[in-house]
């Protein structure tokens, strides 16, 4: 289980942007590339974090985000991110576009 290891990275995060108080809501983004498991982030929050911080009734949300591809040669978007080569001009030079982070997307205190 890694996630630990990656929530606090990420509460470090919220406490930058809020200053070190207690947020009521976090709002994370957990790309589908990323290798993270949903379940196991929100346990590491809600059975660590959360307790070691005292922070009661602290909304989590957890946002998924698709992975995409990019075409270095033609520059489309590609929502399929299991592709190998382009849909569009069948060059196989595909760069990860997105959907590869966790990080904080929004807080609410």
């Amino acid at each position: 289980m890694h996630e630990l290891s990656i929530a606090r990275p990420l509460l470090k995060e919220v406490l930058k942007i809020s200053s070190g108080k207690k947020p009521a809501k976090i709002i994370i983004t957990v790309g589908g590339g990323a290798g993270v498991d949903n379940d196991f982030l929100r346990h590491s929050f809600d059975d660590h974090i959360f307790p070691e911080m005292n922070w009661e009734n602290v909304e989590l949300i957890l946002e998924k985000e698709e992975p995409a591809v990019r075409c270095s040669a033609c520059g489309k978007t590609i929502e399929e991110s299991a592709c190998v080569d382009c849909p569009f001009c069948g060059s196989d030079d595909i760069e990860i576009a997105g959907g590869d982070r966790v990080y904080v997307k929004e807080i609410v205190l």
